[in-house]
C-alpha cells in the first residue's frame, strides 16, 4: 500500500495489497485513509478485504451525555459499515454497541492481553511456563482482580470465566454528577482492608487518568500491596506535566493498539519512557 499526500492536505492510496491489513486509527485522517484503502481494494481486487483495528475512534464515546451532543461511536461505526469490507476489532470496551452497527465485524477482547499480563507477573517470577497451571498458581492467591466501577465488573466476570479465574475479584464504583457544564466525579471503595493482597485494576480506556490515580489513593489508604493497572487503550502518547498516572502504580500494562511506545515529560522538559509502563505486542 502507498499513500501519497499533498500540501493541501488531500491525499490517495493505491497498490493495495492482499490479506489481512491492520489499520490503528489514531485520527479521523486514519479513518479517511482507511475509506481511500478499502476503495482502492475493491477497485483492485473485485472483492471485499479483511481490516484489523486494534483501536476504535470514539470508543468511550458510546452514548450522549448531553442534549445537543454528537454520538461519536455511532459515527464511526457507520462510516466503517459503508465502506462494504470485513472488520475484526480489538474493542473489549462495549462490543455489543459496535456488532448492532457493523456488519461483517469480529470482535477481539482482552483475554490474551490480560493472561499475558498475569503471565509477566506471576509465571516469570515463579519459573513456570505460561500455559501450565498458571491460574492455579499459589502466588495467585495474593492478587485481586478489580474493576473501577459496577459497570466493568461484569465484562471483568465474562474475561474471568474465560481464563477460567479461581481467585479473588472486586469492584470499586463511582457516580458522576452535571453541574454548569463540568463533571465532579465520586469514587468508593467498600472494603476498608485488603490485607496486603497485591490489586490489578482491568479497564479497556484510560485518557487521562483521573480515574485511576483516584482509585490509586484509594486502595492505597486500605492496605493494599503491590498496585497495577492493565489498560487495553493507553491515549496518552505525550504525557506533559508530572502528574501521569504512571506515578500511581507499581506497574502499568497496556497494549500496542494506539502506540508503540510512550513518552512522559522529564524534569529538564525533555521525554522519557516511564520506567514501569510495559507495552504488550498484539499486533
Amino acid at each position: 500500500m502507498k499513500l501519497t499526500k499533498y500540501p493541501d492536505g488531500t491525499s490517495y492510496i493505491n497498490s493495495p495489497i492482499m490479506g489481512q491489513t491492520t489499520f490503528k486509527l489514531n485520527s479521523y485522517e486514519d479513518l479517511w485513509h482507511l475509506n481511500q484503502f478499502v476503495d482502492a481494494f475493491k477497485d483492485e481486487y473485485t472483492s471485499k478485504p479483511t481490516i484489523l483495528i486494534p483501536n476504535l475512534l470514539d470508543a468511550q464515546a458510546d452514548r450522549r451525555f448531553n442534549k445537543g451532543e454528537s454520538s461519536g461511536l455511532k459515527l464511526v461505526c457507520n462510516f466503517l459499515n459503508n465502506m462494504d469490507a470485513n472488520f475484526k476489532i480489538f474493542h473489549p470496551h462495549n462490543p455489543e454497541v459496535v456488532e448492532a452497527l457493523v456488519d461483517n465485524v469480529k470482535i477481539v477482547d482482552n483475554t490474551y492481553f490480560i493472561k499475558e499480563v498475569l503471565s509477566e507477573l506471576y509465571c516469570n517470577k515463579a519459573n513456570i511456563k505460561r500455559d501450565e497451571g498458571l491460574f492455579y498458581h499459589t502466588n495467585l492467591d495474593n492478587l485481586i482482580l478489580a474493576s473501577s466501577d459496577a459497570g466493568g465488573f461484569k465484562p471483568l466476570m465474562k474475561l474471568c470465566e474465560k481464563l477460567d479465574w479461581k481467585g479473588e475479584t472486586f469492584s470499586a464504583s463511582k457516580s458522576r454528577k452535571y453541574s454548569d457544564g463540568e463533571t465532579k466525579l465520586t469514587q468508593s471503595v467498600g472494603l476498608q482492608d485488603f490485607e496486603g493482597k497485591d490489586i490489578l485494576i482491568v479497564d479497556d480506556i484510560c485518557v487521562y487518568g483521573g480515574t485511576f490515580k483516584g482509585l490509586a489513593n484509594l486502595f492505597r489508604e486500605r492496605n493494599c500491596g503491590k498496585l497495577y493497572l492493565a489498560i487495553s487503550h493507553l491515549t496518552i502518547e505525550n504525557h506533559k506535566g508530572n502528574d501521569h498516572v504512571f506515578k500511581y502504580f507499581d506497574k502499568v500494562f497496556t497494549s500496542n493498539s494506539k502506540f508503540d511506545s510512550y513518552w512522559i515529560e522529564d524534569k529538564k522538559g525533555g521525554y522519557i519512557k516511564p520506567d514501569n509502563l510495559r507495552v504488550v505486542n498484539l499486533f
